[in-house]
C-alpha cells in the first residue's frame, strides 16, 4: 500500500524549512494554505471478498465522482467531468459483471438495475461501457471506502473528509492488480491551518508542498517545492520538475440557463465568459461541451446533423461530434431503460468576441404520472466545457504523476490532443419541470377521452351519411328533369 499527498501552494513561505516538524514517526506541518490531492494506492490482496469478487470480472475500470459546487480549476488538477457518478468499464470476455449491487450499496441509489439494463456501449471503443447517475452527495461512499478498502488504516490514511472532496476517482486494471484512489479538496483558498502526519507502523507515506512555476514549455508543467517520506526521510528533499501535460486549466468560466417557459422542447443555453477577447489556447483548438443527459431528455440527432447548417449556425454549434445511449424519439421515460445519453458538441467560436453564448435544443420524454400533482421535475447537470488543442508532445504525457484518463470523450479526438478546462460558474445541478398526469384525476380524463372520441366518431358518421344522402337525393332530381 502507498500514499501519495500533494499540496498545491500559491505562497513560498509555505516551503521553508521552519515550516515544518519532523519526527520518526509523523510530519507537521505548521501553517497551510492549499489545494491537496490524495493519492491511495491499494493491492488486491488488501481488499475485502466482496469487492474482489467485483474486480476479478473487469479488465479496467474507472469509477468517478464529481461535486456540483463550483470550484476553479488549478493545474495539475484541472481536469473536470459533469457533476455526479460516472463509471466507465471494460469486463472480461463473455463476463457479465455483478458490479451494480456493489455501486447502489457504495453511493446509496437505486440507478444501477443491472450491466445490460444500465451501462451504454461506448462507440468506436471495443467492449468499454458506460454509466452516470446524478449523485449530488458522496457521504455513502465515504464509509463505504472506510468499511471496503481502509481495512486496518489509521484516519489519515482513509482520507478522512472525502465527504467534502470536489472530486473522487477510483481506477482499476486487471495488469497492476492495484485499485488507485485520488481524492481532490480545492478548499477554495481557505486556510486549512496546521496539518499533522502520523505513521503508526512502517508504510510509504509521501507528502509534497508544491507550487506552480513557469512552464519550461508551452505545453508543459513546471512544479517546484519540498518532498518528504514520513518515517524515513529526516528533512524535507527541495524537488523541481517538468513534464509534458495532458490537462490545463483555462481563465474562462460558463454558466447555463434554460429556456422560459421550458416547455416540451426546452433549450439549454450555455453562455462562456471571459473578460477579454475568448481566444483559442492555440491555431489548431475547438471548443467543446460535454454533457451528460437523463433519460427524460433527449437530442433529435436529425435535427442537427450536417445537412441542416442554416439551424446550427444559428445555435452556435459547429457540429455533434458523438452521441451514446438513449436516442429513441418516440420511447417514453418507462420505455429507456438505461441511465441516459452522452453528447459531445463542438461550439461555434466564429462570432465569439469577450463572451459566447450557445443553444442546444432538447426534447422531454413522456414522464410517469404522479400523485396530486400536474409536474414533476427532470434534474440534469451542466456540461464539461473545454478546449481540445493540437499537442506536439502527446506520447511523453503519459510520464505526468498527475495525469487523468477515460473522462468520457478522449476517444472522440485523436490522440495527439491535450485539453484546457473551463470552471462553472454557478451550481452545476439545474432542473426543469415537465407537465405529467394526475393519477387523481386519470378517470375523469379518460372518461373525457372516450367522449371525445365516440363524439367525434359520431359526428364524422353523421356528416358522411348526410353527404351521401344528399348526393343520392340531387341525382334522382336531376335523372326526373331530363
Amino acid at each position: 500500500m502507498k500514499q501519495r499527498t500533494t499540496y498545491l501552494v500559491s505562497d513560498t513561505l509555505a516551503t521553508h524549512p521552519d515550516n515544518f516538524d519532523i519526527s520518526p514517526t509523523s510530519l507537521q506541518i505548521k501553517s497551510l494554505h492549499a489545494a491537496r490531492e490524495d493519492r491511495l494506492a491499494i493491492g488486491y490482496d488488501e481488499l475485502s471478498a466482496e469487492i474482489q469478487d467485483v474486480l476479478k470480472q473487469c479488465n479496467e475500470l474507472l469509477i468517478r465522482w464529481s461535486t456540483g459546487r463550483p470550484y476553479t480549476s488549478v493545474d495539475p488538477f484541472a481536469a473536470r467531468v459533469p457533476a455526479g457518478l460516472h463509471i466507465h468499464l471494460r469486463p472480461q470476455r463473455d463476463v457479465v459483471p455483478s458490479i451494480c449491487d456493489t455501486v447502489n450499496v457504495a453511493f446509496g441509489i437505486t440507478d444501477c438495475r443491472g450491466f445490460a439494463e444500465s451501462f451504454i456501449p461506448i462507440s468506436g471503443v471495443e467492449n468499454a461501457y458506460q454509466f452516470y447517475a446524478p449523485v449530488r452527495s458522496i457521504d455513502m461512499f465515504a464509509t463505504f471506502v472506510a468499511d471496503h478498502l481502509c481495512t486496518g488504516m489509521n484516519s489519515w490514511e482513509c482520507a478522512t473528509g472525502v465527504e467534502s472532496a470536489d472530486y473522487v476517482d477510483l481506477k482499476w486494471d486487471a495488469i497492476s492488480q492495484m485499485i488507485v484512489v485520488n481524492t481532490f479538496w480545492s478548499k477554495s483558498g481557505e486556510p486549512q491551518g496546521a496539518v499533522a502526519v502520523n505513521v503508526q507502523e512502517p508504510r510509504n507515506i509521501e507528502v509534497g508542498v508544491l507550487g506552480n512555476d513557469r512552464p519550461i514549455a508551452e505545453e508543459s508543467l513546471t512544479m517546484g517545492g519540498v518532498l518528504h517520506v514520513v518515517g524515513k526521510d529526516d528533512r524535507m528533499e527541495p524537488v523541481m520538475f517538468t513534464f509534458p501535460a495532458r490537462h490545463h486549466s483555462s481563465p474562462a468560466t460558463y454558466s447555463l440557463t434554460t429556456s422560459k417557459p421550458p416547455g416540451l422542447h426546452p433549450k439549454l443555453q450555455l453562455s462562456i465568459a471571459h473578460t477579454q477577447p475568448l481566444k483559442a489556447p492555440g491555431d489548431e483548438c475547438t471548443l467543446n461541451a460535454y454533457f451528460t443527459l437523463p433519460r427524460g431528455l433527449f437530442i433529435d440527432k436529425y435535427q442537427l446533423s450536417p445537412t441542416n447548417p442554416q439551424l446550427l449556425e444559428s445555435l452556435n454549434i459547429k457540429r455533434i461530434l458523438g452521441v451514446n445511449g438513449e436516442t429513441d424519439l418516440e420511447a417514453p421515460v418507462w420505455a429507456s431503460k438505461r441511465w441516459g445519453s452522452s453528447l459531445l458538441v463542438e461550439v461555434d467560436t466564429a462570432r465569439a468576441s469577450n463572451g459566447l453564448d450557445m443553444e442546444l435544443p432538447l426534447h422531454l420524454r413522456y414522464l410517469e404520472p404522479k400523485h396530486d400533482s400536474t409536474l414533476s421535475e427532470v434534474n440534469f447537470t451542466m456540461p464539461a466545457v473545454f478546449w481540445a488543442c493540437r499537442s506536439e508532445e502527446w506520447s511523453k504525457m503519459v510520464s505526468s504523476p498527475f495525469d487523468r484518463l477515460h473522462l468520457g470523450w478522449e476517444h472522440l479526438f485523436p490522440e495527439q490532443t491535450m485539453y484546457y478546462h473551463l470552471s462553472p460558474s454557478e451550481d452545476a445541478w439545474k432542473s426543469v419541470p415537465v407537465p405529467v398526469l394526475d393519477l387523481q384525476q386519470a378517470m375523469l380524463v379518460k372518461i373525457g377521452t372516450v367522449v371525445v372520441i365516440v363524439s367525434g366518431f359520431l359526428w364524422v358518421v353523421w356528416k358522411t351519411c348526410a353527404a351521401f344522402t344528399g348526393g343520392k337525393k340531387v341525382g334522382a332530381g336531376e335523372k326526373k328533369t331530363q
